[in-house]
């Protein structure tokens, strides 16, 4: 007991509050645990057993003093916010491709309040939301973000992270270049097929004026981009883990 009381010096604790801080910030504003059904107490009881895990085995250095603990407690924090952020981009994607899918089966109109984020969320859009956390964890990505997570400390250092020393407005246009190029990548054909079919039943209306296409309009269109959606599931699957392996990179 007198062994690990004596390792409780103030430069321990100071190395261990800043290293929870930039985890805890992460897994806070991070898609799987940012969601309001995951309480606070849960959030930081997985970041501080990520702490736990990972004190003994990244490489931490730094001097810390009353005067700097607590602006390097606030470059931490910031640091692990953005880190969040970037991650966030990519479900946003998704989200982008299920309302394009939404607005082309006309599923835009059936949209439900989701009170996590306290807007209405589209039921396309939730769904391909789920799927992809689903493969976030089925395909192992959520260990790559832990080992990420682990190598940033080496990269840098505890309380030495300047958000004024990086192009902020630059990063941020190629994440949403990105973004967008992901999203209309895969979303564009399905996009493209509801709009061929509002073609064709234009056209059948001004020809036959007494066919009514409307009345098969949505069933048909709601069928077809489906199964458009449903074979090009393995594509997005090898797209979306592509983009956060490209992400990770």
């Amino acid at each position: 007991m007198q062994e690990l009381l004596s390792l409780l010096n103030e430069e321990t604790l100071y190395s261990f509050l800043l290293l929870f801080a930039r985890v805890l910030a992460f897994v806070v504003f991070m898609p799987v645990f940012s969601h309001t059904a995951v309480s606070s107490p849960i959030r930081m009881a997985i970041a501080f057993y990520m702490t736990i895990f990972l004190y003994p085995i990244v490489e931490l250095h730094g001097n810390f003093t009353e005067e700097t603990f607590v602006l390097a407690l606030i470059t931490e924090i910031t640091l692990g916010a953005v880190a969040a952020m970037f991650l966030n981009v990519v479900f946003a994607a998704v989200r982008i491709i299920g309302d394009f899918v939404g607005y082309s089966t006309a599923l835009s109109m059936a949209s439900m309040f989701d009170p996590a984020t306290g807007s209405n969320e589209g039921l396309v859009s939730r769904l391909l939301y789920w799927i992809s956390l689903m493969i976030f964890f089925e395909t192992g990505m959520y260990e790559m973000t832990i080992v990420i997570l682990s190598k940033s400390f080496s990269m840098i250092h505890l309380g030495t992270f300047n958000i004024f020393s990086y192009d902020g407005i630059q990063i941020a246009i190629d994440e949403i270049n990105r973004m967008f190029a992901f999203a209309f990548a895969f979303a564009l054909p399905l996009f493209f097929i509801g709009f061929i079919m509002d073609i064709y039943y234009g056209y059948g209306t001004k020809s036959m004026p007494a066919f009514s296409p409307f009345v098969i309009t949505f069933q048909l269109k709601f069928a077809l981009i489906f199964v458009f959606l449903i074979l090009g599931m393995e594509v997005f699957t090898d797209s979306f883990t592509n983009y956060l392996i490209t992400k990770f990179e």
